[in-house]
């Protein structure tokens, strides 16, 4: 099921016919492709959004990944076209970095980047899914224990394509991101009560969730424990002022407060709730959203 949710997906995106699409997602050779439609896939892969609303130990979404990092594999072995689609966001990334802060973190940046992508340091497939976990999957569960398991089994999946090497610290490898802003354990089934009328946002409002989402597109690639407190306290500080802001605007006091204490980066941390958009910035909904064959007759689901 999950490759014929790709191929919909890649075929509403590309324009590409069902039977190439096939062939590029089967574990046989390839179809024959142009150069502007590998960089239409691979612009459709890195685009896509994926959620698993129960991830248990994370099965499901490992094996959306393993088969986007296959798909990217075929149609760009040597990572150029995905290199290049990284490269350009992340100059679009220290364009912002440059109106507030000094050149320091612009080069940073862009090394870590060059290190991601370099075959001395990493297998191909490490960058590939890096950026894939970066942007494109998501999970919930509503039990914490399994949400630590599907995060354990995502950093293992990364470590296997670093390269190991005695005579560097930790043996060549490099530091894990932070996949709390990915997966967090809540309850999938029940949303939060909004206002009707969010087309009247207040500006304000719209200006703090910008600032939120891009804390947490931050703390993902972080290294020291300094500039996570440090996240974590900016990110406090803005929650705070929402809640304020969103019962000004109409908002339930209940609904306020729990956008508000739903303290993300904590990795103990659960809510008998789930927002897409409050809790990993994601506005227009997912793309594909995995699930279990559903347990009643089909036809009754309406």
């Amino acid at each position: 099921m999950v490759d014929e949710s790709l191929i919909e997906y890649l075929k509403a995106k590309t324009n590409i016919e069902d039977e190439k699409l096939r062939r590029l997602l089967s574990y046989s050779d390839g179809p024959e492709l142009t150069d502007e439609e590998k960089s239409k896939i691979t612009k459709a892969v890195d685009s896509l959004k994926v959620i698993d609303p129960a991830v248990g130990s994370g099965a499901f979404p490992m094996g959306v990944l393993h088969k986007l990092v296959h798909v990217l594999n075929k149609i760009d072995p040597n990572n150029t076209l995905w290199y290049e689609l990284q490269y350009q966001k992340a100059l679009r990334e220290v364009e912002e970095i440059l109106k507030i802060r000094d050149k320091t973190e612009r080069e940073e940046l862009l090394r870590e980047l060059n290190e991601n992508f370099d075959d001395s340091i990493n297998y191909p497939d490490y960058a590939r899914k890096l950026y894939l976990i970066e942007n494109s999957i998501y999970g919930v569960d509503i039990q914490s224990i399994a949400v630590q398991i599907c995060k354990l089994r995502f950093f293992l999946s990364l470590i296997i394509d670093q390269k190991v090497s005695s005579e560097k610290d930790n043996y060549g490898i490099r530091a894990l991101p932070h996949l709390e802003t990915k997966f967090v354990s809540a309850n999938a089934l029940i949303g939060i009560e909004k206002p009707k009328q969010l087309a009247f946002e207040d500006p304000k409002i719209k200006a703090l969730k910008k600032e939120l989402k891009e804390l947490y597109n931050k703390h993902f690639k972080v290294k020291t424990r300094s500039e996570k407190k440090e996240i974590n306290k900016k990110a406090v500080e803005i929650r705070n002022k929402l809640k304020e802001l969103l019962i000004n605007d109409g908002w339930p006091n209940n609904t306020a407060s729990k956008i508000a204490n739903f303290d993300i980066f904590d990795q103990t941390a659960t809510a008998d709730w789930f927002d897409p958009e409050w809790m990993f910035g994601v506005e227009d909904g997912f793309d594909i959203v995995i699930g279990n064959p559903p347990y009643v007759r089909q036809e009754r689901i309406k």
